[in-house]
């Protein structure tokens, strides 16, 4: 991008001083050796030479101004501004092609009607044009669908773990708005990659983190303010883990501005570019779309959660495969909906990245964010849209809510806390199997593709586990 903008800044001018000597030769320009159009007369040469050059240097000064709005953003990582601008880039690109083109051929007119010495001034924007067109205008085009996914990817929903006190006053968007408006001591601090930016229309919404509205306040206040009915609220999840803390699921629907997820911070910066690209300089789309998934949906206890891909836990067990050249990873390749996965080839280069990024976590969730990154290279972006769109990148929330009994008491006996358990470790593999073999005609608008409820089943079983109580109720499908 500077070296388009140092061509067309010099382009425009290198012009500004043929015009003036235009301008004091009118009468003599189109003299001599050059061509020259009859139905121009030498005002006419001006002003389409002017406009020409105005056009240029008005393109120029605005490309450089987004150039370095961009710029700052990046630097000041303000990651929610960068992205969502990002959206819009391929028009852009279509306005500055079309502002040169235009001035181009003004300057070209203006050439042949006599202006004989803008010859370099024609060269110049020429290849300022092409290069607007060819090297940025179309490849952003081609892009746009990726840096759409991107923002879907890395500003939908989140979990995030609160006080489990404060678990029960977590509901709906009244809920929030009236905590937002309740007196507290301090200010909100702004985190950069939160910033929305500059904006016609501003977005409504929260542009609070959860956390920081709920910070400074306990259980008797908001007690008192709110009220409660005693069981976790509707966007809490029941994970089963006696802890200090819960789960909560915010986003849009409860009334929060979206902003790309904090993890951000830790991204490799090759990765947030609008191609992104491994430090070896391999494809990285399907690593920025996942991670971004990943910072999002990871829950309470991502160490624990399953996806044996290396056949580990299955070894434990002592349950042997009936070919044991019949690998996960390569059942998940055969069978897919996107089979036959051209980009598996790139796992090793992308096993590389994952273990950098979340060798902490255990080998099983590398091995998931592996999967999750590759299937999203040969998925098709619309269906990839779509899914995210339904939120199926997340542990199904209302399933949860079924088990642990809310908020109706449709069980005869709720989930125990081992299986609400089982049923957070199991949401991975679900993820998986829910993108990886995604229906494209199935027109649900629910959670319904996601399997946690048989991954729960296979993984409760595997680990020694006996029919649930409420196994056969109607709600499951079993009964």
């Amino acid at each position: 991008m500077t070296r388009f903008n140092l061509l067309l800044y010099a382009g425009s001018v290198y012009a500004v001083p043929l015009a003036a000597n235009n301008v004091t030769n009118t009468t003599c320009a189109s003299g001599g050796n050059g061509p020259a159009l009859p139905f121009i007369d030498p005002t006419g040469k001006i002003a389409l030479l002017w406009t020409s050059i105005g056009l240029a240097v008005l393109t120029s000064f605005w490309q450089g101004l987004i150039t370095t709005i961009v710029a700052v953003a990046e630097d000041q990582s303000m990651w929610t501004f960068r992205f969502r601008i990002a959206r819009y880039e391929h028009w852009w690109w279509t306005v500055v092609s079309t502002m040169l083109f235009i001035s181009f051929g003004l300057i070209v007119i203006s050439f042949l009607s006599g202006n004989n010495n803008d010859s370099l001034g024609v060269l110049t924007l020429s290849t300022a044009t092409a290069i607007a067109i060819v090297r940025y205008a179309l490849p952003a085009w081609r892009n746009r669908l990726y840096t759409e996914l991107r923002w879907l990817a890395w500003t939908g929903k989140s979990r995030t773990g609160i006080p489990a006190e404060f678990g029960r006053f977590c509901g709906q968007k009244a809920d929030w708005m009236h905590i937002l408006d309740l007196r507290r001591g301090a200010r909100f601090a702004r985190t950069p990659s939160d910033e929305w930016g500059w904006a016609i229309r501003p977005p409504k919404g929260m542009w609070q983190n959860p956390t920081a509205l709920l910070q400074g306040f306990d259980e008797k206040t908001l007690i008192r303010e709110i009220g409660t009915d005693g069981r976790l609220g509707l966007c809490v999840y029941d994970d089963g883990y006696q802890k200090d803390q819960v789960s909560l699921l915010w986003g849009e629907s409860e009334g929060f501005r979206r902003r790309v997820s904090r993890a951000v911070n830790s991204m490799p910066s090759t990765l947030l570019n609008s191609y992104p690209s491994t430090y070896d300089g391999f494809n990285g789309t399907g690593l920025c779309l996942a991670m971004g998934i990943l910072g999002r949906n990871k829950g309470l206890a991502p160490f624990a959660l399953v996806f044996d891909v290396h056949d580990s836990r299955k070894d434990a067990k002592g349950i042997v495969r009936d070919d044991l050249t019949r690998q996960v990873s390569t059942e998940l390749e055969a069978t897919s909906a996107w089979f036959p996965r051209p980009n598996k080839v790139m796992r090793s280069y992308y096993r590389k990245v994952m273990e950098d990024q979340y060798s902490g976590l255990g080998a099983e969730y590398i091995a998931a964010a592996v999967e999750l990154a590759l299937i999203f290279l040969d998925c098709p972006p619309q269906v990839t849209k779509r899914w995210l769109s339904l939120d199926l990148e997340h542990q199904s929330i209302k399933l949860n809510q079924v088990m642990s009994d809310r908020p109706l008491r449709v069980l005869r006996t709720p989930a125990t806390s081992a299986q609400l358990q089982t049923l957070y470790r199991a949401s991975y593999a679900s993820m998986i199997l829910s993108i990886n073999y995604f229906d494209q005609d199935q027109h649900h608008v629910d959670d319904s593709r996601r399997p946690d409820l048989i991954c729960f089943a296979l993984l409760w079983l595997a680990e020694g586990g006996t029919a649930p109580a409420w196994w056969g109720d109607k709600w499951s499908g079993q009964g």
